[in-house]
C-alpha cells in the first residue's frame, strides 16, 4: 500500500470499513468526518465516531457506497490517554478495507499523557478516496501513443 494520503477503492466493490487499533493500554476517542467537495466547498456526507474498549480496536462501517464517495476526503480528529502507569507511548493504526482487502493504513507513533491527569493528546489526519483501476489492461506501451 502506497503511503500517501490517497486510498484507492474499487467504486463497484462493498462498503468501506475503517478499523482503528492502539496498543499498550491506551484509550483512544475519535471523530471521523467524510467530507465531499461541491462548488469548491468542504461539505460534511457522514459524521461517526469510534472509541477503543480494553483490546484496543474498533471498526466502523462507513455508510454510503464507494462509486458515491470517489474525491470524498475522510478526516479524523483523535483524543488519547494511557491508563497505564508505565505506558507512555502508543502505536496507533488506522485502515481501510473493502472487500476484505487493506486499501489503505496509516500508522503512528505518539507520546500520550496519562488519564489520570485529565490531559489527552489530541491529533489527526485525512485521506482521499479514488477509484482503483480493476481491469487487466496494460499501462506499459502507453508513453508510445503520445501523439
Amino acid at each position: 500500500m502506497p503511503k500517501s494520503n490517497y486510498c484507492l477503492i474499487d467504486l463497484n466493490g462493498s462498503a468501506l470499513k475503517i478499523n482503528v487499533t492502539v496498543n499498550n493500554g491506551i484509550r483512544l476517542g475519535s471523530v471521523f468526518i467524510l467530507w465531499e467537495i461541491k462548488n469548491g466547498k468542504w461539505n460534511k456526507k457522514e459524521k461517526f465516531q469510534i472509541v477503543t474498549g480494553d483490546d484496543g480496536t474498533a471498526e466502523f462501517t462507513i455508510s454510503k457506497m464507494p462509486k458515491d464517495i470517489e474525491n470524498d476526503s475522510l478526516a479524523w480528529s483523535i483524543n488519547t490517554c494511557s491508563l497505564i502507569p508505565n505506558a507512555d507511548r502508543g502505536e496507533f493504526t488506522i485502515t481501510v478495507t473493502q472487500d476484505g482487502k487493506n486499501r489503505w493504513k496509516k500508522l503512528s507513533s505518539r507520546i500520550v499523557p496519562k488519564c489520570e491527569t485529565g490531559k489527552q493528546l489530541n491529533f489527526g489526519s485525512h485521506v482521499i478516496f479514488k477509484h482503483l483501476i480493476n481491469n487487466n489492461l496494460p499501462t506499459s506501451n502507453l508513453w508510445k501513443d503520445t501523439e
